[in-house]
């Protein structure tokens, strides 16, 4: 909780991951790659519940033994890969009885984000009374994000910085009020801000490329 305002994190992981196989537990510097989110939410200040959604064995079975919430086996048919986070968010919400002010969306790929840029963030939203927050890093080079998605967004991103660099999504939290996600079904609004993170802390892992990564910058943050 952070000025009275409650937040439920969901974390949501399916098993066959299209690029990187299994990539949701693959052991990334000994722990399950999911592990690290898991354990950056268990030890934010200010999120009131953290579950996972899933529909594998598996994933939960980690999850569980990590002290992470399972209060519902995710379905199979939004286990697709054309099944976007929204709607398993959409889903997690529905299922789940209690009412919480807003909803935090934590990926298991982005595993170099902190329990501080979590707990950044939720400050960000509340002080700043926006209806959604989504995570950017900076970089010179175009990546690929789906900037289609987030044209106009983007466009606000640089207009909000002084810096001429251009920034983009980097998947790692994305922050919405409940109710208007339950309405609109989704994180993004004219009233959404950034959240900047450094890129260091910015992977993404879809590739075995990234991954090399992030075990990279793991394993120098933890030196």
């Amino acid at each position: 909780m952070f000025k009275n305002k409650t937040f439920l994190g969901i974390i949501v992981a399916r098993e066959n991951s299209k690029r990187l196989k299994k990539k949701n537990i693959k052991n990334l510097l000994g722990k399950p790659l999911i592990f690290h989110t898991i354990n950056n939410a268990k030890n934010t200040n200010f999120l009131d519940r953290l579950v996972i959604s899933s529909e594998s064995r598996s994933i939960l079975k980690i999850a569980k033994k990590f002290n992470c919430e399972i209060p519902f086996i995710r379905p199979a048919y939004l286990s697709t890969d054309k099944i976007g986070a929204p709607e398993v968010v959409y889903h997690a919400l529905k299922k789940i009885k209690k009412s919480y002010d807003y909803v935090v969306l934590l990926q298991p790929t982005s595993p170099l984000r902190s329990s501080k840029d979590i707990d950044n963030a939720i400050i960000k939203i509340v002080n700043t009374k926006a209806t959604s927050l989504f995570s950017v890093y900076h970089s010179k080079e175009i990546e690929k994000f789906p900037i289609r998605l987030v044209r106009n967004l983007i466009r606000r991103i640089k207009k909000s910085s002084k810096k001429k660099s251009n920034y983009y999504l980097n998947g790692a939290i994305y922050i919405c009020k409940t109710n208007f996600f339950l309405k609109k079904k989704t994180f993004y609004h004219n009233k959404s801000i950034p959240f900047f993170m450094p890129k260091n802390r910015s992977i993404d892992i879809d590739t075995a490329k990234e991954f090399n990564q992030a075990t990279t910058f793991l394993r120098i943050k933890n030196c």
